[in-house]
């Protein structure tokens, strides 16, 4: 995440967004969907882009991974993350720094990773410039044929005045007229409380262009999957709002 559209954010309620990992949306979907596109991380180096409380870079260490390095811009999820590393050690590295400058944040410490997670990113770049910074860096990061996976707001959705999420525990309001850039406001019910937070609507041309600017190929976009044990604890019917009208896509690249 950038300084502006990330740290602050994301600071004032950390403790209160970790506990939305909890939501079946997070665990059948989200989870599920993303693990599988990682694929086989067995003996891999992992860099985990913007890791939150590091849920994912758990997740990944425990599915295999030779090593595992979280970077996040919020503080105080890194504070979240050290904990529980802390309380139940992996061999998790976190870091706080920005996405966009990886080399500077880190004193160029950060080289040679086989691949890239990114959960929720690079939609929060707050202009076309920080993105091509954001996959710069990210390249940077990565060997020739090292991929990158990232979650990310899908930018084929149409932006209808209510799309309908309310159910799965959030919703989602477009800038009008949306263009590259705009802005697009997250509502978020944890607990009693509600999040709101920003993120930033690209075309897909302008991601993908991004992305081979940085040396990146192979660029696909891939829907979002249902795990079996999601029919099993809430019914087939429950997820059709979300699928048929998915917010967030899966995308993967592949260095040059």
């Amino acid at each position: 995440m950038t300084v502006s559209d990330g740290s602050a954010q994301y600071d004032r309620f950390a403790a209160d967004y970790q506990r939305t990992k909890d939501a079946p949306l997070r665990r059948h979907v989200e989870a599920y969907s993303f693990m599988q596109s990682l694929g086989d991380v067995r003996e891999l180096r992992v860099l985990d882009l913007a890791c939150g409380d590091g849920y994912y870079s758990r997740l990944i260490r425990q599915a295999g991974a030779a090593h595992v390095t979280g970077i996040d811009i919020s503080t105080q999820m890194i504070a979240l993350a050290e904990a529980q590393e802390q309380s139940a050690p992996l061999g998790i590295e976190y870091r706080c720094a920005d996405v966009t400058d990886l080399a500077a944040d880190t004193a160029g410490e950060l080289q040679s990773f086989d691949l890239a997670s990114a959960a929720y990113l690079l939609h929060y770049a707050t202009d076309e410039s920080a993105l091509r910074c954001m996959c710069a860096s990210i390249a940077n990061c990565l060997p020739s044929g090292g991929r990158l996976v990232a979650i990310n707001e899908n930018p084929m959705q149409p932006a209808a005045a209510d799309p309908g999420y309310t159910q799965y525990g959030f919703n989602k309001q477009f800038a009008e007229p949306r263009s590259e850039g705009s802005t697009i406001e997250y509502m978020m019910v944890s607990g009693r409380e509600m999040i709101r937070f920003d993120v930033r609507y690209y075309s897909a041309a302008t991601y993908e262009a991004a992305l081979r600017d940085a040396g990146f190929t192979d660029i696909t976009w891939q829907p979002l999957r249902l795990s079996p044990d999601g029919i099993t604890e809430c019914g087939a019917e429950y997820w059709q709002a979300y699928l048929n009208n998915p917010p967030v896509v899966l995308l993967e690249a592949r260095r040059a």
